[in-house]
């Protein structure tokens, strides 16, 4: 199981890809932060849906003809499933409101793909 810390550092880290630039941002480099989590999630109860979405985000990010009406969908349905996991996490510490905010911008994320 994932410790607070393990959690908090991988939070930071996707915030950090997801509220870069998406001009900076290349397809590859959520995939490091894509891997982590998924190797986290595996172990995790309740975590198919959510693990399945993001195994089709690592899979779009490697295609080499990226669909960004695909991926928007993708990294819409991937925020819905956060928000949803994050109600899960209970009242006490941090995590939940991070998920939120993990949520939230990968929905902004996704609005930027499809404009």
């Amino acid at each position: 199981m994932i410790t607070h810390e393990e959690s908090t550092t991988l939070l930071d880290l996707t915030m950090d890809v997801l509220e870069g630039e998406l001009a900076d941002t290349t397809p590859q480099s959520g995939l490091g932060v894509i891997d982590r989590w998924l190797e986290q999630l595996h172990q995790t109860d309740n975590a198919t849906d959510i693990t399945n979405t993001l195994e089709q985000v690592k899979t779009q990010l490697k295609s080499d003809q990226i669909t960004p009406g695909e991926l928007s969908e993708l990294l819409n349905t991937l925020a819905t499933q956060t928000n949803e996991f994050s109600t899960k996490m209970g009242s006490e510490g941090d995590i939940a409101p991070r998920l939120e905010g993990v949520a939230s911008a990968l929905r902004s994320m996704a609005g930027q793909l499809s404009h």
